[in-house]
């Protein structure tokens, strides 16, 4: 008989049947006496200490694996668990520093529409009665709740109540009102008037408005996103100087932000612009209390800020731009998908351009695969038709031209277009086919124009290519509509309704029918 003690063997669990093998029933006294001098079942760290002296090489090795495993399941059973039951808040503080291009012009919703710059800090100053949500669905802003009668002409809106503005005065349903009847005064020349042609609106009360259509308009919900301007202010400035107003950049709104400071150079222009959370807004407090945005003439400028850390955040690179960027240190990009498409524009009261068969010729003439290529990198998809793929309202089987320029030549023979030798551009009679294309000067539309050029080139058309400077771009091209052929994006919404863009009324002043484009059956369509 073997005598041995603890903690020189271990018991319980980890005794070993192959060595000190206890004899008869003298063993099994011997193990009662074990078992009554330990403590608990289990092994101390004491006898887990000496555990590899019993054990041979390939038992420890085995044990080894055997923790290592244990210790992977519970670091993976520690990171599921805490991804299921932690979840990342953002905390209030900081400030924020912003690269903006181009001056603003109209911090003012109902003026705020082809401008960027504009754009941005209108959305953040100002609230709509309804809004998209992270998931573009229109949700209820400033109006509490909405309901549309059952033929769908009428739309009744309830404001929440103790609404107030940034100065501290309401808001109410006589801001709505105001705000709905500058959108479609003539004189304001607002480019959201053709949204709003044709509907009437009434005071209910104090928080109540209705909204009544001459014919039902399913997409009339994302109308109502536009921002609402403060009557108190705005009342008694005439139609015809509201964009001399100087609350265009000192704003008084309803938004989550609120204007705080601006600083100019000695030309005028607005070097900064800063915001700061509006104390009344119904929403809650923002995360940042302070917002500045630097503004700049250029990308090239914005980018040079950028790479210094004069900025924290650019919200749009130039392609030819990014690879400066891309290797910096602590520099993220994040890519958004925009409800948006970018075309030529053919200006329908050219005579050149209203020609069926020379906008087909330019069309087919197009290597669309080359300038989603080089222009933007492949960053993009090809557009055959105003509403993009993934949209209600697409249709795939949508006629397409797809690029050949011998097909392009033939058309134009066909309709009478000869190039003759001798001549740089084809000719019909005296007239030459020749005209200008006007776009903004960003990199991605310089590239783009200066492809087209080439390509139309090719069928011998004459194109001279116009660039504009972007703060001049609106006030110059856009609004007196000073183009033949036009290279520009339009940003369509979420609920991409083609009304604004094609319908032949939305030609007039500044709508957004950047084509004058008219055609009775394509108006009848989009009516219904």
């Amino acid at each position: 008989m073997k005598r041995f003690s603890l903690p020189n063997r271990i018991t319980g669990l980890f005794t070993r049947k192959e060595h000190h093998t206890l004899l008869g029933g003298q063993g099994e006294v011997e193990k009662k006496i074990v078992f009554s001098l330990a403590k608990s079942r289990f092994p101390s760290y004491a006898q887990l200490h000496y555990l590899p002296k019993y054990l041979n090489p390939r038992e420890r090795l085995a044990l080894r694996c055997l923790v290592g495993l244990i210790m992977i399941a519970l670091v993976f059973v520690g990171i599921r668990f805490y991804e299921r039951n932690v979840e990342i808040l953002p905390d209030y503080g900081g400030e924020l520093v912003e690269a903006l291009i181009g001056q603003p012009q109209y911090i003012n919703p109902v003026l705020a529409q082809t401008n960027d710059t504009d754009t941005d800090l209108t959305r953040l100053i100002y609230s709509g009665l309804l809004r998209f949500n992270e998931q573009q669905e229109i949700v209820p802003d400033l109006a509490e709740q909405f309901e549309i009668s059952e033929d769908q002409k009428s739309y009744t809106l309830k404001l929440r109540s103790g609404l107030r503005w940034s100065d501290g005065e309401p808001l109410t349903s006589d801001d709505v009102l105001f705000t709905v009847e500058t959108i479609q005064d003539t004189a304001v020349l607002s480019p959201l008037s053709p949204s709003l042609r044709g509907v009437t609106i009434e005071r209910l009360d104090d928080l109540t408005v209705r909204f009544t259509l001459n014919e039902p308009f399913a997409p009339f919900l994302t109308t109502l996103t536009f921002g609402i301007l403060p009557t108190h202010i705005w009342g008694d400035v005439l139609p015809s100087n509201l964009r001399l107003a100087e609350y265009n950049t000192r704003p008084v709104g309803s938004g989550p932000y609120m204007f705080d400071s601006l600083q100019k150079n000695r030309a005028g222009d607005i070097r900064t612009y800063t915001i700061v959370p509006n104390p009344y807004y119904f929403g809650g407090k923002p995360f940042i209390p302070k917002i500045t945005f630097r503004i700049f003439p250029d990308f090239e400028t914005a980018m040079e800020a950028a790479k210094s850390r004069k900025v924290d955040n650019v919200s749009f690179v130039p392609r030819n731009l990014k690879s400066e960027l891309i290797n910096e240190r602590d520099v993220n990009f994040k890519a958004l998908l925009l409800p948006q498409y970018t075309a030529v524009f053919f200006y329908q009261k050219n005579e050149l351009l209203k020609d069926k068969s020379i906008r087909e010729a330019l069309a087919r003439a197009v290597n669309k695969k080359e300038i989603l290529s080089q222009a933007l990198g492949g960053d993009g998809t090809i557009a055959d038709g105003p509403i993009p793929q993934g949209f209600v309202g697409f249709h795939k089987d949508i006629k397409k031209y797809d690029f050949d320029t011998a097909a392009a030549r033939k058309v134009l023979d066909d309709s009478g277009w000869a190039f003759l030798e001798g001549e740089t551009v084809r000719k019909k009679g005296s007239r030459e086919l020749r005209f200008t294309l006007t776009t903004v000067d960003q990199p991605e539309y310089v590239k783009t124009a200066e492809l087209l050029k080439q390509y139309w080139e090719q069928i011998q058309v004459g194109v001279e290519v116009v660039i504009i400077e972007p703060s001049q771009f609106e006030r110059e091209i856009l609004r007196p509509k000073k183009y033949e052929a036009l290279l520009y994006g339009e940003l369509i919404g979420f609920d991409p309704d083609p009304f604004p863009f094609w319908h032949s009324s939305q030609s007039l002043g500044e709508g957004l029918n950047l084509a004058s484009y008219f055609n009775k059956q394509a108006d009848k369509l989009l009516e219904e």
